[in-house]
């Protein structure tokens, strides 16, 4: 009879147990959201990349005037304000280049084809244009559209990054109170992604009496628009 007792409540435990269990296993109340966050500010700042390409059976002279035209550029740079570390002008690139006639013929050597990389930091706006017109004028014949960029670019990523943050909490307070129940605290948040669309600009050729490179190029700057996105889950409690 004591035996017997004794495994009628070892297995009263074993449903209690069971029970709680199932009870703790159970899933949690949850809501998901992702938040998104903007800011703008208008550039001052830019990263201009010029190129010097040269391309002559002789490499001395194609070389000699690669150099030449690199020299003559960061010449006028300088003249415009730009300090040493603003420029960089160190590498070079040769490369021989052939063209076949016809098929079933040997390949005929046309020149070595030499290049030159200029990259500029340009700190002040009003320049812009001039620094691209002096390049021309010295002889690059490679000029990329130009990098608009703010000094202030890591504070203005942590303020979207706040924005979102809290476009994540109040999309996920909305939809709690829509479904009768409460928002608890957050569970979960992952920064999804920061993306730096470039500012947009434009660049008119247009021949003015003013002697502005801006207003001679016609350059019209527009706003950078940072932009940061969360994904966050918080914990929904009952009313």
């Amino acid at each position: 009879m004591e035996q017997s007792g004794r495994l009628a409540a070892a297995f009263c435990a074993l449903i209690v147990a069971g029970a709680a269990a199932a009870h703790d296993a159970a899933p949690a109340r949850t809501v998901s959201v992702n938040g998104e966050g903007e800011v703008s500010a208008r550039p001052d700042r830019a990263r201009l990349s010029l190129g010097v390409e040269k391309l002559d059976p002789d490499l001395k002279k194609a070389e000699a005037e690669v150099n030449r035209i690199v020299r003559d550029y960061l010449k006028e740079a300088r003249a415009l304000g730009a300090k040493d570390e603003q420029l960089s002008a160190t590498g070079v690139s040769i490369h021989p280049e052939y063209v076949w006639p016809e098929a079933g013929r040997e390949r005929k050597f046309t020149g070595y084809r030499v290049t030159r990389q200029i990259d500029v930091r340009i700190d002040n706006l009003d320049k812009l244009g001039e620094f691209i017109l002096r390049a021309t004028q010295a002889g690059v014949n490679q000029v990329n559209a130009p990098a608009l960029e703010s000094s202030k670019a890591g504070d203005l990523e942590r303020q979207a990054l706040v924005k979102a943050a809290g476009d994540a909490r109040t999309k996920a307070r909305l939809l709690a109170e829509t479904l009768g129940v409460k928002l608890g605290v957050v569970a979960r948040i992952t920064e999804a992604g920061m993306v730096r669309p470039p500012a947009p600009y434009e660049m008119k050729a247009t021949r003015v009496m003013a002697q502005d490179g801006n207003a001679e190029m016609g350059v019209a700057l527009g706003d950078i628009r940072y932009r940061a996105t969360v994904s966050a889950e918080f914990d929904l409690l009952p009313p």
